[in-house]
């Protein structure tokens, strides 16, 4: 940690950094006081320190990489892409383990069995929103280059991932995203565009025809998970949503803290409240709410002001993560954080705001 912090100051001595409040200070900067503000009054927890600060860290993030960096969205694009490839990777491996581990069964079962739902840093969940989030930098290398078969092939396999995943929240915010991809194409795409398109879709359709019987099967495991009840069915969710709402009651205007949760006898490994607002509201009250809200109006206004191919794709991603949100920690998890803090200060400074140009509502590659 000194060695990251002395790596800081030594960049801004020599390359002598002035710090300007930028576009999006003032939604992190309000989220980071509403981290901090329960600390004030709840009782002394030495857990409540490392989590209630990590706010701080994306305002001093966001201030530092917004005044220090030359953003490059050709780049980040690029590295969206090879996440994706790689957290895809990831799922596969889950799903190969978990295949390895029954051997008495046949292959399409198997491949639905999974290995263990925490993968270390995230869970089954966490690995299919961060697959969405990224998912449309496939689109916009279609979009760059069309004839390239290659990326229209790699984009089947995160597909496949969520799928496979069994993960219902993960499916949610992929079909947004998929949808999203999906309708973009289709209305903002040019001639070239769509006719590979047809290809490959033809391509997917047949593929997943000739391997129906896995469908059929996920389709029987989703029903299968559903319970019988509303809370069976959101995975206990309802209770820890009603729970959290009660913290919220007790503590309206600032919430009861980032460690509150742990007054309720959860089992595993439950710290939030599996909803964007809930976890808002219990644990930073409604100010903590205002300032996600302002946080939103930021970014909504960036983005949709001078939209552009760049900006509609990563809104798409964005939209999707958000919906699954609703229902999962998306929003306040420290990577999901930290990339939206470097994907907006990337936005923020990049020099070419886009690399198309729009003919007759199509997107075409501005030719260099």
């Amino acid at each position: 940690l000194t060695l990251i912090f002395s790596g800081f100051l030594i960049h801004i001595i020599r390359f002598k950094t002035k710090f300007k409040q930028k576009k999006f200070y003032i939604g992190f900067f309000l989220i980071a006081t509403a981290y901090l503000a329960p600390l004030i009054y709840i009782p002394f927890d030495i857990r409540s320190i490392p989590v209630s600060i990590t706010a701080v860290l994306y305002l001093f993030a966001y201030v530092f990489l917004s005044n220090s960096m030359k953003g490059n969205l050709n780049y980040l694009f690029k590295v969206m892409l090879f996440a994706n490839l790689l957290l895809t990777a990831e799922v596969f491996f889950y799903i190969y383990q978990g295949y390895l581990l029954y051997p008495e069964m046949d292959f399409y079962h198997r491949i639905f069995q999974g290995w263990n739902r925490n993968l270390g840093w995230a869970n089954i969940n966490d690995m299919c929103f961060y697959i969405s989030l990224t998912f449309p930098s496939y689109l916009y290398f279609i979009f760059k280059k069309p004839s390239t078969y290659l990326t229209w092939f790699l984009m089947i396999f995160p597909v496949i991932a969520v799928l496979l995943s069994k993960s219902r929240g993960g499916m949610v915010g992929f079909a947004v995203v998929a949808g999203g991809v999906f309708l973009f194409f289709l209305l903002k795409g040019n001639k070239k565009h769509l006719t590979h398109g047809l290809i490959f879709l033809a391509f997917t359709a047949l593929l997943f025809y000739l391997n129906r019987e896995i469908l059929y099967l996920w389709y029987d495991e989703l029903i299968q998970s559903l319970g019988t009840d509303l809370n069976s069915f959101s995975s206990n969710r309802i209770y820890i949503y009603t729970e959290g709402l009660k913290i919220f009651r007790e503590y309206p205007l600032f919430g009861g803290g980032w460690i509150s949760i742990y007054s309720f006898p959860f089992a595993g490994r439950i710290f939030m409240f599996h909803s964007t607002f809930i976890q808002a509201l219990a644990a930073m009250g409604l100010y903590g709410l205002f300032a996600l809200f302002v946080h939103y109006y930021q970014i909504g206004n960036f983005m949709i002001r001078k939209l552009n191919l760049e900006k509609s794709l990563f809104l798409i991603g964005y939209l999707a993560t958000q919906i699954h949100g609703l229902i999962d920690n998306v929003q306040f998890s420290v990577p999901y954080s930290s990339l939206i803090v470097l994907f907006l200060a990337t936005w923020e400074t990049s020099e070419l705001e886009t690399s198309f140009t729009l003919v007759n509502h199509r997107y075409h590659i501005i030719e260099t």
